[in-house]
């Protein structure tokens, strides 16, 4: 038996800062002078924003809005500088001033959702994505982002609508086209989320963990050759790619081909030495070549590990079971049932007494 954990790329962080760094300004009724130093100091810390000197920009930010407190514009890209500098508590209280000032600054919630994100405080992020949404409907990034919340708290359905709808807003959206397919995986829809990864790699043919999910979902559907193909590419995209050579490892060992399966976990092992699932998957390839000592080994280091992993000693029992060590068989099978595999307790009551 091999373990083999899908690895699904579903929420990646990406946001382009400039796509909504204001411009120009607006002001109240500050004198002439307060207004036309702030404008200057604005658009100074824009400069030095996009040239990434952000140490600059918040100075200058901060010398604009202390000349005129409801430089809108300013507060918002001081908000955004902090962001850049992973300061996201100090980003949100700028947004959150602002949506004092005017709650209908057009980008102001989906900073602030993104700030809340980052903070682990997906509560919040999910209302301000909603809110982005309400204010910009036409807002792909708002529905993607949103969609990977629901994603990770496994409302797929709504997370598949939300990809809609940011693909219906960017239609070359590779993430999105990426993370609809992990969702469709979700829900058992394969054809469909084999649809979704190829988009995505047609859309970004350098997306390197797209065409490891479209491995996992061509492996699933028994097109072995073609998943091998797609996880060999993920590794010449990135060539210490440990995931997709356990992968493709896998996908070789339901072919049958287990010595080059093995090729492939140790190859996984040595980019990354502490990968239990790998040993547990050579040592399942290793019993299909009767190396039952060998099989027995993996297993061993998959439990050192991590000795909670219930699939190296449900492995490791039938490695015994053929090395007529049967009480060790009988004590792994146990352990394997303790930890909640149903086939261990059915090993076990079959072959234990």
């Amino acid at each position: 038996m091999i373990n083999w954990k899908i690895t699904l790329v579903s929420f990646v962080i990406l946001f382009n800062t400039t796509n909504y760094f204001a411009q120009d300004v607006k002001v109240g009724d500050e004198s002439a002078l307060n207004v036309a130093k702030a404008e200057e100091l604005y658009n100074s810390g824009t400069e030095k924003f996009n040239a990434k000197d952000y140490d600059g920009a918040m100075a200058d930010f901060n010398e604009a809005i202390a000349l005129v407190p409801t430089f809108e514009k300013a507060i918002f890209n001081r908000g955004s500088v902090k962001f850049q500098k992973k300061d996201y508590a100090g980003a949100i209280m700028d947004l959150n001033s602002l949506i004092q000032i005017n709650p209908e600054y057009v980008g102001v919630y989906f900073l602030k959702a993104r700030s809340h994100y980052e903070r682990n405080e997906k509560e919040q992020a999910m209302v301000d994505f909603t809110k982005a949404i309400e204010q910009e409907n036409t807002n792909a990034d708002a529905y993607y982002y949103r969609g990977g919340l629901y994603f990770l708290e496994e409302k797929y359905t709504e997370a598949i609508a939300d990809y809609d709808n940011a693909i219906k807003n960017k239609s070359n959206f590779a993430y999105a086209f990426n993370d609809r397919g992990s969702a469709k995986r979700q829900t058992n829809d394969i054809k469909g989320a084999i649809a979704d990864y190829k988009k995505a790699v047609l859309a970004d043919d350098k997306l390197y963990f797209a065409y490891n999910n479209l491995g996992s979902v061509l492996r699933i559907d028994k097109q072995y050759d073609e998943a091998i193909k797609n996880y060999t590419k993920a590794i010449e995209l990135k060539n210490d790619y440990y995931i997709a050579y356990n992968n493709r490892g896998y996908t070789k060992h339901e072919k049958g081909d287990y010595k080059e399966a093995i090729e492939d976990f140790n190859n996984a092992l040595r980019l990354k030495a502490s990968y239990v699932q790998a040993y547990n998957n050579r040592a399942a390839s290793k019993y299909k070549l009767e190396d039952y000592k060998g099989a027995v080994d993996d297993c061993n280091k998959a439990i050192l590990l991590q000795d909670d992993f219930g699939p190296a000693y449900l492995n490791r029992g039938i490695a015994y079971e053929m090395l007529r060590k049967e009480d060790k068989a009988c004590e792994d099978w146990n352990k394997a049932a303790s930890l909640g595999l149903k086939n261990g307790k059915t090993f076990a009551q079959e072959s234990c007494n």
